[in-house]
């Protein structure tokens, strides 16, 4: 492969780096001014950054609260623009960042887990309990991925298992605990607020640090954007270099989870318009990336602000992903990979010699399970078994919810094999499609803004509007199946 073809495909909308980071960070600054306005004049906002007047409550507030919320803004977006920098490198894949390794899922169900179960560790600082979680969901992609040689999209797909399993634990703690849990469950949607300096002296120098050792890295790192097969040729190591890179993106994206929450598409979108804007060597976009991911969670926050106080519950990780999704929906088509990601060629299972054993075999522990659903039951004395002759009791309640459950299992199992079977991937399924998501989002909407409808309407709008344009976009990505999957992945509603 020449070096041409190397690098990205051109786009009709490129421009100067520099361009674009002065037009993101002169539209957060001319929001800044408004902001700052309200509360002192312009001459006073120098003094007031160096030495506020204790005995002045608003010079107080600007000094401990909005100038600390702009510089972990600032250092948040670069340090997730560098990481999601990296990580699309290493993969070579322009939809990867850290959430698609699941690190920063894993940081957020570590917190979850530690303030049910070990609460006196957060004495020790969240930070840390945050770089556990986030290094433990990386291992245990790694060691899913170790016998692939740690394949870029076998990675990429792992890390999406990993990430959408501490997902799904961290939400079922929150339901099962939700007063213990609500406070880390509004703050883990990535809010910006701050009260002091401490969360900006934090992420600065593990900020710094982090770009020391990937600038110390550059040219591994830019031989990685090429094949394996021309990466060995050149004398480079992959597996440890793929390693040493994610566990530095690893840890810095964790440290920005551990301070502010998750905050999506920053780490995806700063690259991809660096790109765009003509960064096409790794080492332009080391540079710039940073710097539009500071520009753009910047801008995010402050159109947050302009939000009245009242109704300025909505934490940044919203807006991000609020303006990150159309963007990507608008870049992708536009982005073309630094080399080709490969592709996963499904291995056909060989055909059953007695196919009817497995079927019988599944009926039979299909109606096991449903006679335990309907004899088993906790009452006032604790955990009872009916057998067969109580099942009549429990009937009438129980029989509308098994049926149900098993009327919604083989409604979700054909339609995940007419999406497999009409796509040739087998990872395709509703929910990865963003079809299920996009339904849910369709009824939500049809339930705010209308009183109580019918059934039929509500079938209606959950099959239309975000689930067809779900699974438009998703059939219209191109490029191989599994990063068709990884892109419906990250769009979903």
């Amino acid at each position: 492969m020449s070096k041409v073809d190397a690098l990205p495909a051109r786009s009709g909308i490129e421009m100067h780096p520099a361009i674009l980071i002065g037009l993101l960070f002169a539209a957060a600054a001319a929001l800044t001014f408004r902001h700052l306005s309200g509360y002192l004049p312009v001459n006073a906002w120098l003094p007031v950054l160096w030495r506020p007047e204790i005995d002045d409550p608003q010079q107080m507030l600007v000094h401990y609260t909005v100038f600390p919320r702009i510089a972990v803004a600032l250092l948040a977006g670069a340090a997730l623009g560098l990481a999601g920098a990296v990580c699309q490198q290493v993969l070579r894949n322009p939809l990867a960042e850290p959430t698609t390794l699941g690190v920063s899922n894993g940081a957020y169900l570590a917190l979850a887990m530690t303030t049910l179960w070990a609460p006196s560790l957060l004495a020790l600082g969240r930070e840390w309990i945050a770089l556990v979680g986030g290094f433990a969901a990386f291992l245990c992609v790694f060691g899913l991925t170790w016998k692939r040689a740690l394949s870029p999209v076998v990675l990429v797909l792992a890390g999406l298992i990993v990430g959408y399993y501490c997902a799904v634990t961290t939400q079922a703690l929150v339901l099962l605990n939700h007063d213990y849990l609500i406070g880390l469950f509004i703050w883990g949607a990535g809010y910006l607020n701050q009260q002091d300096w401490s969360n900006a002296a934090f992420l600065a120098p593990r900020f710094l640090i982090s770009f020391a050792l990937i600038a110390a890295m550059v040219r591994p790192l830019t031989l990685l954007g090429f094949d394996d097969e021309t990466a060995r040729n050149l004398g480079l190591g992959l597996t440890g270099a793929r390693v040493c890179a994610l566990g530095i993106a690893i840890a810095l994206s964790a440290s920005v989870v551990s301070v502010v929450g998750v905050l999506g598409f920053v780490g995806l979108t700063g690259p991809a318009l660096a790109i765009l804007a003509g960064a096409r060597r790794f080492r332009d976009r080391l540079i710039w990336a940073p710097l539009c991911g500071a520009g753009l969670l910047w801008l995010a926050d402050e159109l947050v602000l302009l939000i009245p106080p009242g109704y300025r519950e909505m934490p940044a990780g919203a807006a991000t992903a609020l303006i990150g999704a159309p963007m990507l929906l608008v870049l992708l088509p536009r982005l073309r990979s630094a080399a080709p990601v490969g592709n996963l060629t499904p291995s056909v299972p060989p055909r059953l010699d007695h196919p009817w054993r497995v079927i019988l075999f599944g009926l039979a522990l299909l109606l096991f399970v449903v006679w335990i659903a309907l004899a088993v039951g906790v009452g006032a004395e604790g955990w009872s078994w009916s057998g067969l002759a109580g099942i009549q009791e429990f009937l009438p309640w129980r029989w509308p919810r098994v049926v149900s459950a098993l009327a919604a299992g083989a409604t979700l199992a054909v339609a995940g094999t007419l999406l497999q079977r009409m796509t040739g991937n087998p990872m395709a399924a509703p929910e990865v499609m963003g079809i299920s998501y996009g339904a849910a989002m369709g009824v939500i909407v049809l339930l705010y803004l209308l009183p109580p409808t019918p059934a039929w309407r509500r079938l209606q709008a959950a099959g239309s509007g975000p689930s067809s344009c779900s699974g438009w976009f998703c059939c219209s990505v191109g490029g191989p199946n599994s990063v068709r999957s990884v892109c419906c992945w990250l769009v979903s509603p």
